[in-house]
């Protein structure tokens, strides 16, 4: 998590204020209560000062962001970063964070892929996608609340490439995803959509033998690492290369998006501005 100044020069922010901020974003426009930020700094054994200190930390969060936006504390506390009652609310009617832009764009672009809008959907998607920038809030030591936000963004992250490379896939795009889905594969051996799309990507672009392999390959993997056999999508698949069946050159009705296995890849950058003078960026 690091905060831009209007000259896009990095503000110092202490590491508690910097997790609080960090919370405050993943959450933005959703009250945080003082006992959820209690919790995410200190966990069930809190000081009894906890309240206080929570306090404290909300004003230097203040006074940082009042620095890097060019406007007063009261501004910010009017306006910005705003007490509710015994919470706390990051607004973003005047501020944009990347990671609800992400948010937004990915809703938009899995609509469009669920309406058979394959070129629309796989543009917006990449947009979303291009939001992440590296491992997010890697200087930040994410508590308790906020390992289970990056989870739920981790598995965003996943559908959203996911729908993304379907459609891909859909308008036929398979030469350029070839590349790319051999990384995936690789990086992330278990994930069984993954394969599928290298699969079905290799197969369209000719490559009948090294389709297969990769079946091959994920079978032993699968067998020697868990004791599974591959999920009756697959072998279909399988089978259908084996066959040359006519339907794998046509788009097809596929399940664009699974959760065989979790995808631990980069969080989205928590870019923060205002106006659009200055960014807050949650990245590595």
């Amino acid at each position: 998590m690091v905060v831009f100044d209007e000259r896009s020069e990095p503000v110092v922010l202490a590491p508690k204020p910097r997790r609080i901020l960090a919370l405050l974003s993943v959450n933005a426009d959703r009250a945080v209560s003082v006992n959820a930020l209690v919790q995410e700094l200190w966990g069930s054994e809190p000081p009894r000062t906890a309240t206080a200190t929570i306090q404290t930390y909300i004003g230097q969060v203040r006074r940082t962001l009042a620095d890097a936006l060019d406007v007063s504390v009261a501004e910010i506390a009017r306006e910005i970063l705003v007490t509710e009652g015994s919470s706390y609310v990051l607004s973003t009617a005047r501020v944009a964070l990347d990671v609800t832009e992400y948010e937004l764009l990915a809703e938009e672009g899995t609509a469009a892929v669920e309406r058979s809008e394959f070129t629309r959907g796989a543009d917006v998607l990449r947009r979303a996608l291009s939001l992440w920038r590296g491992p997010a809030l890697v200087n930040v030591e994410a508590g308790e609340l906020l390992s289970a936000r990056v989870v739920h963004l981790e598995e965003s992250l996943l559908c959203a490439a996911e729908h993304r490379i379907y459609a891909d896939l859909q308008r036929g795009a398979h030469r350029t995803l070839v590349p790319e889905l051999s990384e995936l594969t690789a990086r992330y051996p278990l994930h069984e959509n993954f394969h599928r799309h290298l699969m079905l990507a290799l197969y369209r672009c000719g490559r009948k033998a090294e389709a297969l392999a990769v079946m091959r390959r994920l079978r032993t993997r699968l067998v020697e690492e868990l004791g599974l056999e591959p999920s009756p999508f697959l072998v279909q698949m399988e089978q259908d290369i084996l066959r040359g069946e006519p339907s794998l050159d046509r788009p097809q009705a596929l399940t664009p998006c699974r959760q065989e296995a979790a995808w631990p890849a980069a969080r989205p950058a928590g870019r923060f501005r205002s106006a659009r003078p200055t960014a807050m960026q949650a990245t590595g």
